[in-house]
């Protein structure tokens, strides 16, 4: 028999070491502690399930696998077009219930938001620049960064320089006229 600590690997995991550094730790293989985190993990519904229907759920287990919203709306919903499919996992994404499941589902998977944040943190601090902006963007996201309100201040604050850009040049051509015009009275006199 194979020497663990059932107690250890949990909190390796909660500390957010991979199951391949739990395996190297123990002197034993990544499928050997795999086993161990299936038997030692629970594999009920979280408690949030219970309020959401079997569709709301699919779609709760569609995101934790990291499908966006609208592949996740897609594959648990009858809709007819993407469109409808964008708002409906917006919508339900707005959902706090929909959210805690989510939430819940990734800790009793091993990955909380903390163990994300960690293993986030260590691609920012990835050497390749193209991972580091990525993680970067996801950093943005996980924050709130890219809420719909920046975004639509951002497009209103877009509108009103175009507003003024096409203000400016009707004011300057409107200059332009009475220069001309200014010109051609004294040219008259």
């Amino acid at each position: 028999m194979k020497r663990t600590n059932d107690n250890q690997i949990l909190q390796m995991l909660r500390e957010g070491k991979q199951q391949k550094e739990i395996a190297a730790h123990f002197g034993v293989t990544p499928s050997y502690i795999c086993k161990r985190v299936r038997l030692l993990l629970p594999h009920d519904e979280p408690e949030s399930f219970k309020s959401l229907t079997e569709k709301e759920k699919r779609f709760v287990l569609e995101k934790a696998r990291g499908k966006t919203n609208l592949d996740a709306a897609m594959k648990s919903f009858d809709v007819t077009s993407r469109e409808s499919a964008k708002v409906l996992g917006s919508n339900l994404m707005d959902k706090e219930e929909i959210r805690l499941a989510i939430d819940e589902l990734m800790d009793q998977a091993g990955m909380g938001r903390r163990y994300r944040v960690q293993r986030l943190k260590t691609c920012v601090d990835h050497p390749d620049p193209n991972v580091t902006l990525k993680a970067l963007d996801q950093t943005w996201k996980l924050d709130g960064s890219y809420a719909p309100e920046k975004v639509d201040m951002f497009s209103q604050s877009q509108n009103v320089i175009a507003v003024l850009d096409a203000r400016q040049k009707e004011l300057q051509k409107a200059l332009e006229m009475l220069t001309v015009a200014q010109e051609d009275m004294i040219d008259a006199d």
